[in-house]
């Protein structure tokens, strides 16, 4: 029985109770497709070993060259790539391989697990649902090839080389979807269409902070990359590797998979220079309070329930982290401010003097030439929702931070959980003005999952 609340569910409704096991039925899905592959594997022998062997290799050293990009996201494009191009695998200059879906399975999963064994050693151990999607997206690649390859129904598709292309990008594309789906179920306690639709942008989302402008100036609030992102370049290499071992015999494997252990490299400093950037706004986040200029926690909070309600409203990650940023650096304008604001909260100051202190705070962010976005969703944080009706409203990210700034400068005072109602009343009654309606019910829902 569903319980609900103005058409909202309650934090212990049937949705939320679902969601919190979605994890769980990811990791039992990967340890069931596991387990059947290796008995089976085990029984039956392992067809074409030598192929088996030179594949395996590949996907454990990519990933012992497995990276933790900003959002603890893991991932192993080389890994992921060899897998593919395993289950994709035609014949061998000539020779037909003849391995099935659960030996593709069972070879991704031993390779997996002598790839990890390092970051183990290390106490940086995979999470369960990063190794289960990594088994079912190979297990589904391989059940939409290996029969029908086997039993020789695409022989006709693979004389025609544009259909057979075709089919190849085809199974790649179901594949992705697959694997968003899977990594949308594993974002346990978050609403399943967000989180896909999320997951869907990541996956053609390259790894510029950049973001595309509207045509009349204003920020769409998608990230940049379109088709140049981290999933279509797995996708790619898979399929590359796949046809030139069939053309070329096995030395392909190393020569093609040799670029893509370069790049990891990038994905390593990439992920450095992410961290500093972290650490340098969480340093910047700090600010105003130890200058008494804000409660304590105030920024911390803002910046997780802004994280929180960004992926309700299915944000990818590049916008997320933009979002964070400046959720976390809101308040850093007061620093500029010859008398503080009483509290930090600016809530009951006038509209242009809101306005001012939001704009002084983008400006000390533009100083650091990097975080240009992150300044202009600061900038607008202050805005109304509709200010004019003709124009186009604020960035996203700026709506949700003010409906999440305005929430906690009005809950944390009052240290009353009864509290939260009557602020909503307030935001609500306040919405389609200075709040988005839509930012206010996703918040409500956050708060309502989290107690």
């Amino acid at each position: 029985m569903t319980a609900a609340t103005g058409g909202r569910l309650e934090p212990g409704g049937i949705g939320a109770r679902l969601r919190a096991h979605t994890g769980t039925v990811v990791f039992v899905l990967g340890a069931i497709a596991a387990v059947a592959a290796v008995v089976s594997t085990l029984a039956r022998g392992v067809v074409q070993p030598q192929y088996a062997l030179v594949f395996a290799g590949v996907i454990a050293v990519g990933e012992m060259a497995r990276v933790t990009l900003p959002g603890n996201r893991e991932t192993a494009p080389l890994g992921a790539a060899g897998a593919l191009a395993y289950a994709l695998l035609p014949d061998v200059h000539g020779t037909v391989s003849r391995h099935g879906v659960l030996q593709v399975v069972a070879v991704v999963g031993v390779a997996l697990l002598a790839g990890t064994l390092p970051h183990v050693a290390r106490g940086r151990a995979p999470a369960p649902a990063y190794v289960a999607r990594r088994l079912l997206a190979a297990g589904f690649a391989a059940t939409l090839f290996r029969p029908l390859y086997v039993t020789g129904v695409l022989d006709p598709v693979m004389e025609r080389g544009w259909a057979y292309g075709t089919f190849l990008v085809l199974v790649v594309l179901l594949t992705s979807l697959c694997d968003a789906v899977v990594a949308a179920m594993a974002r346990v306690g978050r609403p399943f269409c967000s989180a896909l639709l999320g997951e869907l942008r990541d996956l053609c989302a390259g790894l510029s902070p950049t973001e595309r402008i509207g045509p009349e100036g204003s920020a769409t609030g998608r990230a940049g990359g379109g088709l140049t992102g981290v999933g279509t370049a797995v996708g790619a290499t898979g399929m590359l590797i796949a046809l030139s071992t069939s053309a070329l015999g096995l030395w392909a494997v190393p020569v093609f998979c040799l670029p893509s252990l370069l790049v990891m490299l990038s994905f390593r400093r990439y992920a450095a220079i992410r961290l500093v950037h972290l650490q340098t706004v969480d340093a910047l986040s700090r600010l105003p309070e130890a200058a008494g200029c804000g409660s304590p926690g105030h920024a911390a909070r803002v910046g997780e329930l802004a994280h929180a309600v960004g992926v309700d409203l299915g944000l990818g990650g590049v916008e997320l982290r933009e979002l964070e940023y400046a959720a976390k650096m809101h308040d850093i304008g007061q620093l500029a401010l010859v008398e503080p604001v009483p509290g930090g909260t600016t809530l009951d100051l006038p509209a242009a003097e809101q306005r001012r202190i939001a704009r002084l705070g983008a400006d000390v962010i533009r100083e650091s030439g990097l975080l240009d976005r992150v300044a202009t969703i600061v900038a607008a944080q202050a805005d109304p929702y509709r200010d004019d009706p003709a124009g186009p409203p604020p960035p996203l990210a700026s709506r949700i931070i003010k409906v999440v700034n305005a929430y906690d400068d009005l809950v944390a005072p009052a240290e009353d959980p009864r509290a939260r109602h009557e602020v909503f009343g307030r935001l609500r009654a306040d919405a389609a003005g200075a709040y988005d309606p839509r930012v206010v019910e996703a918040l409500a829902q956050v708060v309502e999952r989290t107690g």
